[in-house]
């Protein structure tokens, strides 16, 4: 883990692409061949590889001449070096490392969003914490970013009440637009999973409460790329509710890999085909035909 860190930042450094699969393969290969000689397990090298890149490496038999190098040291030259203060071998390594943090990635990340931002902080933070054991501050660092996913995207795409106007569907609160009395319109972005499907159903149902002329309700699902175990069972028990309240629901814009998964489930012949639209325009037709028919005076405000 650690090698595959630090080659991902030497590459980040030098633009290049690499290949983690490679790096384990080389390193697997290396340590089971030293075993035979009873050479010492090889790894990575975050400080050396960043002082070989300073240096101006740029291929592998850099760390050849190096090995050559530290070897002839080692055998020659290390009278010469007992008495170097410790200080100074540090001031290499931190001129060397210092030049791979890139502190502009940081602050474009948290102008763009502030969540990535918090992520790279407490993943730099983390990885000087545990330092030199550098895959354990990339595990804080992974594992803070997907809570602040999961966080994210618990009301990201929140449903929302939404009028037409001018032939579109817009958002009601945004745009300060009238809402229909006899139709609700819900435009869904986002994925529906485990995380959000509790809100999904609570907004809806908040809706349904607070218009209670409505017998038709409308979703628009373009917006909707993914659809788990856990949203298909929301779909399947909100819509018997609704129904049972005498609401029909109509789908419009469903993606290809969500209706799969409905078809597999069940829930696509449970909607009903009669109740999915292409489009929100002919979703919205056949709501307001069956109105019309119900009630020939009444002023739908979801129409142009």
């Amino acid at each position: 883990m650690e090698a595959i860190s630090i080659a991902k930042a030497i590459a980040a450094k030098t633009r290049e692409r690499i290949d983690p699969n490679q790096e384990l393969v080389g390193q697997g290969i290396a340590n089971i061949f030293g075993s035979f000689s009873q050479a010492f397990p090889t790894s990575g090298s975050f400080s050396r590889s960043a002082v070989n890149l300073n240096a101006g490496a740029k291929t592998g038999m850099s760390s050849v001449f190096a090995g050559l190098f530290v070897l002839i040291t080692l055998l020659f030259l290390t009278p010469l070096l007992y008495h170097l203060p410790q200080a100074v071998l540090a001031a290499v390594i931190m001129m060397a490392v210092i030049g791979l943090v890139n502190f502009k990635a940081i602050a474009h990340a948290w102008h763009t969003h502030k969540h990535d931002g918090i992520a790279s902080i407490v993943t730099f933070v983390a990885t000087l914490a545990f330092a030199p054991h550098l895959d354990n501050g990339i595990m804080v660092g992974a594992g803070l970013a997907i809570i602040l996913y999961l966080y994210r995207t618990m009301k990201r795409g929140s449903p929302s009440s939404a009028a037409m106007a001018d032939g579109t569907l817009r958002d009601a609160k945004a745009h300060a637009l009238p809402v229909s009395e006899y139709i609700i319109a819900i435009r869904y972005d986002g994925s529906l999973y485990f995380a959000n499907v509790p809100y999904f159903e609570d907004t809806i149902l908040e809706a349904v409460a607070n218009s209670p002329r409505a017998k038709h309700m409308l979703i628009v699902a373009n917006g909707i790329n993914q659809l788990d175990a856990s949203g298909d069972e929301v779909i399947h028990h909100m819509l018997e509710r609704l129904r049972s309240n005498g609401i029909r629901v109509v789908f419009s814009g469903l993606k290809k890999q969500v209706t799969d998964i409905m078809q597999h489930s069940g829930l696509l012949a449970f909607i009903g085909q009669e109740n999915i639209f292409p489009d929100e325009d002919k979703a919205l037709a056949s709501i307001y035909a069956q109105v019309l028919e119900v009630d020939p005076n009444a002023q739908c405000r979801l129409m142009k």
